[in-house]
C-alpha cells in the first residue's frame, strides 16, 4: 500500500511540473514584443495590449513591465507578473502621446533579460462639452489636453468656477454668450485665467473669494490670457474690479462688462497690466458707495482702444498718475475732453436698448465709425472700426 502511494505521489509531482518546463530558452533566442491598440480619438482612457514571445528563464523570478512617454528619462511601472507563462498585458492610457514600453524577465539572482517597444497614440485636439465631458474643468485638467488644443461647449449652465491657469488652449462657447453660461461657485470668482483664450461665453455670480480686499469679482485674468465676446455680468469683489481685475499681459477683446459691483471700481481694475484693451463696452457698474464707477487704470502700460464705457454716475475711467505709459485712444467715457485729440469722444453712445441690455449702437451714435482708423481695427464690413464690444474685427 505505502509503495502504491509512494508511486502516486511521484506521478502528481511530474504531472504537475511537466507543463511548466524548466528548460532555459536559448540565451540566443530573441524575446519581440509586439504592441497593438485601436485608439482612433482618446477621450478618457483605452487600452493598450502588449505580447511578447515566451521564453523560460531558470530559476525564475518574474516579469516586469514598465512605460514611459517617449523623450521621459524615467519608466513608470505598470505590472509585476509572477507566472512565467503569461505573455500578454493590457495597458490602459489616458494621454495623447508617444508611449515607449519595456518587458523584463528576471531570475532569482537578479539576472534580467528585456525587450523595449514603442507605440503612437493619434493626437486629440478637441473635447466637446458635454459629449465627452459634463465639466468644462475636468476637460481642460484631461492629459489629452495639451497647448493649442481646444475645448468647444454646447449651449448650457455650467456651475461650478473656471480656472484655466497654465494650459494654451482655446475654451469656445459654440453658440453665443447668451446660451452658454458659467455660473460661480459659493465665494469664488467666475474665472481665474493666465493662459489661453476664453471665448463667448456669460459670466455671472463670482463673489471673488475670500479677502477683504481680493480684487476682481467676476474674473481675474493675468499672464498671456485672453478673454473674447464675453458678457460679464452681476458679478461682486470685496475688493476692486466688481466684473474683472486685469494684470499682466492680458487682454480683453469685444467683451460686454454691465451691471457688476466692487469696491472704488465696480467694472474693471486694470493694474500692473502691458496687455491690450480693445472693442469692450462697459456699462452701468457701481462701487460700494453712493456713485457708480466705471474703469480704473493704475500702474501700467495697456493700450486701451475703441472701447466704450459710459453710464455711471461717477467716473467712467480713471487713468492714475502712475499709469502714463498707457495708451487711451478712440474711447467713449465722459471724462473725455471734447478737444482730445486721441479720438477720445464725451458723447451718449446711443445704445439700441440698455434696459434689455442690448448694447448695440443706433444709426446715429458718435461711436459708429470713430474707433481707431487702422486697417487692423476695420470691422468686418471693412469700414472703419466702430467702438464697444460689436466693433472691430472680433465683433460681428
Amino acid at each position: 500500500m505505502r509503495i502504491l502511494s509512494l508511486y502516486v505521489l511521484i506521478f502528481l509531482v511530474y504531472a504537475c511540473e511537466w507543463p511548466f518546463d524548466t528548460d532555459e530558452t536559448s540565451p540566443d533566442a530573441l524575446l519581440d514584443l509586439a504592441i497593438e491598440h485601436s485608439i482612433t480619438r482618446l477621450v478618457d482612457s483605452s487600452d493598450v495590449k502588449l505580447t511578447w514571445s515566451e521564453i523560460i528563464v531558470e530559476n525564475f523570478s518574474k516579469v516586469t513591465v514598465e512605460r514611459r512617454i517617449s523623450l521621459d528619462t524615467d519608466w513608470t511601472l505598470r505590472a509585476i507578473l509572477t507566472n512565467p507563462l503569461v505573455i500578454t498585458y493590457t495597458d490602459v492610457v489616458n494621454d495623447d502621446a508617444d508611449f515607449q514600453y519595456r518587458v523584463t524577465f528576471s531570475d532569482v539572482q537578479g539576472n534580467e533579460k528585456w525587450t523595449e517597444g514603442e507605440t503612437t497614440i493619434p493626437r486629440t485636439t478637441s473635447l466637446y462639452i458635454p459629449d465627452d465631458y459634463e465639466s468644462i474643468q475636468a476637460a481642460f485638467e484631461s492629459p489629452v489636453i495639451d497647448d493649442g488644443d481646444s475645448i468647444l461647449v454646447s449651449s448650457g449652465k455650467y456651475p461650478g468656477s473656471l480656472s484655466i491657469l497654465g494650459k494654451d488652449i482655446l475654451v469656445r462657447a459654440i453658440d453665443d454668450h447668451e446660451v452658454t453660461t458659467i455660473i460661480a461657485s459659493d465665494s469664488d470668482r467666475c474665472l481665474n485665467i493666465n493662459d489661453g483664450i476664453l471665448e463667448g461665453f456669460w459670466l455671472e455670480g463670482g463673489t471673488g473669494g475670500e479677502g477683504a480686499y481680493t480684487p476682481g469679482g467676476g474674473v481675474y485674468a493675468a499672464g498671456s490670457a485672453v478673454l473674447r465676446n464675453n458678457f460679464i455680468v452681476d458679478n461682486q469683489a470685496p475688493g476692486e474690479g466688481g466684473g474683472l481685475y486685469l494684470t499682466g499681459n492680458a487682454s480683453l477683446y469685444n467683451n460686454i462688462v454691465f451691471h457688476n459691483v466692487g469696491d472704488n471700481v465696480g467694472g474693471i481694475f486694470i493694474s500692473n497690466a502691458t496687455g491690450e484693451v480693445i472693442n469692450n463696452t462697459i456699462v452701468g457698474n457701481s462701487i460700494a458707495g453712493d456713485s457708480l464707477g466705471g474703469v480704473s487704470i493704475a500702474n501700467s502700460s495697456v493700450i486701451f482702444l475703441n472701447n466704450i464705457i459710459s453710464e455711471h454716475t461717477g467716473f467712467d475711467l480713471l487713468v492714475m498718475d502712475d499709469a502714463p505709459a498707457s495708451v487711451v485712444a478712440y474711447c467713449r467715457f465722459k471724462d473725455a475732453d471734447p478737444t482730445d485729440s486721441n479720438g477720445n469722444i464725451p458723447d451718449d453712445p446711443l445704445f439700441l436698448e440698455v434696459a434689455n441690455e442690448d448694447f448695440h449702437l443706433r444709426p446715429d451714435s458718435p461711436c459708429t465709425n470713430t474707433g481707431h482708423p487702422g486697417d487692423e481695427y476695420q470691422d468686418n464690413n471693412g469700414s472703419q472700426n466702430d467702438m464697444g464690444a460689436y466693433g472691430g474685427p472680433y465683433g460681428e
